[in-house]
This record gives structure tokens, C-alpha cells and sequence, in this order.
């Protein structure tokens, strides 16, 4: 029941970020867990996310540099012809052009440098191995701030970027995007999975497919393991297959989690933990019952493990306790492949 228990906590997780993600109006994202991580870890998880502190969009170089890669991935996506590839580099030459004008703005250089500030006295901080426990906290706090002045001082930045992008996009033809649609036109694979009333879906990842999108990043891989990742696992541990390696990932996965945000004298507490912890929390709990399932054979008592492994558990165990031989084992083996030859 504990083992099922898990699964289902799993399996339920790893599905309504996986519909929130195909139909939702809001993609399930790992960001705010990676982004609010404290303690030791916190540089680890953080690094995870591309351009975590917003430098790259902050830089007028690096910024029309991503802007120009960008509208160039647009049109090969799409395959544009000369004359559009011309539309898109003046798209592309006004931004710029409106880029210089944000920079070069009184109000936005003083907020920019005011933001340069405020994170350098954070990273101090968080990069000092002997700072003390309140100093920490204060940075953790700080670090709050500070992302917050992120959000606000690249606001613009980063709302021109997805509006050029859309400009771009609204470039190509309705010829161009329904020839990239019909490279995924696999009508026998609806038809196989319409009786599953999973046709939807595939009609949506056809459209996801055919659109454009950016590049992925380590967040994205990070986005898709952990909700393909708890769909598998949950499955796994409710069907009893793959028990000892479900719970080992499972496990893994709920390390992981503790870790990000630790419930450890001298970390900041959790904003959104249900209750008060000190060392232990339900992530740890549950991460040392998937332990505890991982050292039992409870998939061979009750699941698909005793379908497939079973004869070969139960050989192994009647050589441990004496019952049989390998003498013996090996002659039942021999015989089993001998009537299947026959």
C-alpha cells in the first residue's frame, strides 16, 4: 500500500503538470523552485536556469546579438525568401534601433546600476563560506529584492524580444506554416490513439511542433524530466515494475527537492511550506519510504515484477536456503529450453 501510495502521489503530480503544460494557460515551469532555492545548493540549482540573473539581457551587445540569432532561427524555421528575410532584418534594425534608446535612457541606466550594486552585495554574501547565519538569511532576503528589480529592470527588454519574435513569425505565409504542419501529418497514429481520446493531444503537438519556438535550454530539460519523470515513476511503483530502480529514481528525485529548499538551521524557512520543519519535512519522510521500498521485494509480492522476475526470485532464493542446487537449477533451466526447442 505504500508503495502504491507513493506512486499515486507521483502519477497524479507528474499528469496535471503534463495538462497544464498541453492545454493550461500556464506551462508547469521549475523555475520558481530552482530560482527560490537556498542553502548550500542554492548556487547549483540556480545555475540551472539560463541567464539567471538577467546579465546577457542587460548587455546591448549580448542582447542584438540574441535578437539577430533569434530572427535568423525564425527564418530558416520557416524558410524564408529574400524578400522576407528583408522584412525581418528591418523588424530586427528597429529593435535595435529602440534598444538604443532604452540604454541610453537616464532612468533605466540609473536602475540598471542600481541593480548591478544590489546583486554584487548579494553574491558576496551567498559565495562567503564564512558568513554567518544572519548574514545568510539577509542575503536570502536580499536575494528577493534583488529579483524582483530583475523582473522590473528587464521588463521592457524582454516584452520587445517576444514582440519582435511575434513580428518575425508573423512574416511567414499561411503556405509556409501549413507545409511544416503536414511534415507531421501521421494520420495512423491518430487513428490509433483516438480510441485512448488521446487524439487531441496529438493534434496539439503536431501544432507545437510545426510552431516556432526557442531553443531549449537546461531549464526546458529540466521542465520535461521532472514531468515525464514523475508520470513513470508513478506508474512504475503503482504496477510493481521496476520496483528497486522506480524507488532508487524516486528517491532521487525527492533528494533533490529537500535539497533546493533544506529545512536546516541557518536557511531561511520555506515561504510556501505547509507547517514548520526543523531537519525533517514530508519530502524527507517520503524520500526514506522510497528507500525502505527499494530494499524490499514488494513488487514480487504483489505486482508486474513477480510476472516477469519471479521464477528467476525464487530459484535464487531456494539456492540460498538449500532448497535446490545449481545442479538442479541448471537441469530445470536446460529441460524449460529444451521443450521450447521442441
Amino acid at each position: 500500500m505504500l508503495r502504491i501510495a507513493i506512486g499515486w502521489h507521483f502519477l497524479t503530480e507528474g499528469l496535471e503538470k503534463y495538462d497544464s503544460t498541453l492545454h493550461g494557460t500556464q506551462p508547469f515551469s521549475a523555475e520558481i523552485y530552482l530560482r527560490n532555492a537556498n542553502g548550500p545548493f542554492a548556487p547549483y540549482f540556480r545555475g540551472m536556469l539560463p541567464d539567471v540573473n538577467g546579465l546577457a539581457l542587460l548587455d546591448p551587445d549580448r542582447l542584438k546579438a540574441g535578437w539577430a540569432a533569434e530572427v535568423e532561427r525564425i527564418g530558416r524555421h520557416y524558410d524564408f525568401d529574400e524578400e522576407q528575410e528583408i522584412r525581418a532584418k528591418k523588424l530586427l534594425e528597429e529593435s535595435e534601433t529602440w534598444a538604443d534608446y532604452w540604454f541610453n535612457n537616464h532612468d533605466n541606466d540609473e536602475l540598471r546600476r542600481k541593480y548591478y550594486r544590489d546583486l554584487a552585495a548579494v553574491q558576496a554574501v551567498e559565495r562567503n563560506p564564512k558568513a554567518m547565519s544572519f548574514e545568510r538569511e539577509r542575503a536570502w532576503e536580499g536575494r528577493r529584492t534583488v529579483d524582483v528589480d530583475r523582473r522590473t529592470v528587464t521588463g521592457p527588454l524582454v516584452a520587445r524580444g517576444k514582440q519582435l519574435e511575434e513580428w518575425v513569425v508573423g512574416i511567414a505565409t499561411a503556405e509556409q506554416k501549413n507545409a511544416l504542419l503536414s511534415r507531421f501529418d501521421y494520420g495512423f497514429i491518430k487513428s490509433a490513439l483516438a480510441p485512448l481520446g488521446l487524439d487531441d493531444d496529438f493534434d496539439a503537438w503536431r501544432v507545437r511542433r510545426a510552431t516556432y519556438h526557442p531553443p531549449s535550454t537546461t531549464l526546458d530539460f529540466a521542465n520535461s524530466l521532472t514531468m515525464y519523470g514523475l508520470i513513470l515513476m508513478g506508474a512504475c511503483l503503482i504496477l510493481g515494475l521496476f520496483t528497486p530502480f522506480s524507488s532508487l529514481c524516486a528517491a532521487a528525485f525527492l533528494a533533490m527537492i529537500y535539497l533546493s529548499m533544506p529545512p536546516w538551521p541557518g536557511t531561511p524557512p520555506n515561504p510556501k511550506a505547509e507547517g514548520h520543519y526543523w531537519i525533517v519535512n514530508k519530502n524527507l519522510i517520503e524520500l526514506i519510504a522510497c528507500l525502505l521500498i527499494a530494499s524490499t521485494a514488494s513488487g514480487h509480492w504483489f505486482g508486474l515484477d513477480a510476472l516477469f522476475f519471479g521464477a528467476r526470485r525464487r530459484r535464487r532464493l531456494a539456492r540460498r536456503f538449500g532448497l535446490i542446487d545449481d545442479a538442479d537449477a541448471a537441469s530445470s533451466t536446460k529441460t524449460k529450453r529444451d521443450v521450447l526447442t521442441v
